[in-house]
């Protein structure tokens, strides 16, 4: 793939992911769980594609990226399964989702700037 389509599947794969977020009053998801396992693959895609490709030109973009994105799902999944509302991991889960939005944007932009770079 080329950089300029890695960066719209990441973009086409936030995009559904916000729209797959929509819940009602009691908390249940208002998307099929098709939509929601599909936007998760594709997240999954864009940040191993990003991470890969990014690798040579912009290495410390690539490791925040797929560092952030490794602790939200761990922390995610601890929020979840263990521990009860209103506990201090909520914090670490929002900070980490805000970097993890930034090292988004920032793998954005650096993959429409840079140039092809030949992976052997």
């Amino acid at each position: 793939m080329k950089n300029k389509t890695i960066a719209i599947l990441g973009i086409g794969s936030y995009i559904l992911s916000v729209i797959t977020s929509a819940e009602d009053l009691e908390g249940n998801f208002v998307s099929p769980i098709v939509l929601i396992a599909l936007s998760g693959v594709l997240t999954i895609i864009f940040t191993v594609a990003a991470t890969v490709r990014l690798w040579k030109g912009a290495r410390y973009v690539s490791i925040i990226l797929a560092s952030s994105a490794v602790i939200l799902f761990v922390l995610g999944v601890i929020q979840e399964v263990t521990l009860p509302k209103g506990s201090s991991i909520i914090f670490l889960l929002n900070v980490t989702k805000v970097i993890n939005f930034i090292a988004f944007v920032w793998a954005i932009i650096k993959l429409f700037r840079m140039r092809k770079i030949e992976i052997v």
